[in-house]
């Protein structure tokens, strides 16, 4: 979603539309490979984040990755995954999750998106056993848009019973007011 020369917001309510943003990655993938053999790599780099860009924008609203870590993660990419999904009655969760697809609208100098995300806790039977809307609440400025999002959501389960639990999370895209959800499935020992 990072672009350099121009910022293209799209309505991908039309599938030639997204046809056509896909072979536009291409056509600038292509370009920045001839930009590379021209030993050109900053001018490279930036045709395939323009790339990038085109199909990020032609992709539906959803979560790349979600799964619990141990911490907290501060960056994209650096977390370290639970080696299984039963925790200590008393604990808190925290999910790894990665965003992809969101919308971008201009903003004076640069762009934002911004989403939100609610919680479902339900038992394996479907049951809901509580929930909150808005749950995170999460608005990205930037001069361009970005590609590495992602989002720590911490869940304090601490007063839940030991047993077997799923949550959903769903994530809601304010721009494009389209959502995408998340299960993780749970045991509380």
């Amino acid at each position: 979603m990072l672009r350099v020369a121009q910022i293209i917001i799209l309505s991908l309510s039309i599938c030639s539309a997204s046809a056509a943003f896909a072979g536009d990655a291409v056509k600038l993938a292509e370009e920045a490979e001839a930009l590379v053999t021209k030993g050109d790599g900053p001018a490279a780099y930036d045709k395939m984040r323009q790339s990038l860009a085109a199909v990020s924008d032609s992709i539906p609203f959803n979560v790349r990755k979600a799964f619990f870590v141990s911490t907290k993660p501060v960056m994209f990419g650096s977390y370290d995954r639970v080696a299984n999904n039963e925790f200590a009655a008393g604990s808190s969760l925290v999910t790894y999750a990665e965003p992809i697809g969101l919308a971008w609208v201009p903003n004076g100098s640069g762009v934002s998106s911004a989403f939100t995300v609610d919680f479902e806790l339900r038992n394996p039977g479907g049951e809901l056993l509580a929930e909150q809307k808005a749950f995170g609440n999460f608005k990205i400025e930037s001069r361009e848009p970005l590609f590495e999002i992602f989002t720590p959501l911490t869940l304090d389960v601490s007063a839940v019973p030991a047993g077997d639990y799923v949550l959903k999370y769903v994530f809601n895209d304010t721009n494009s007011k389209k959502s995408t959800s998340v299960e993780q499935r749970f045991k509380l020992k």
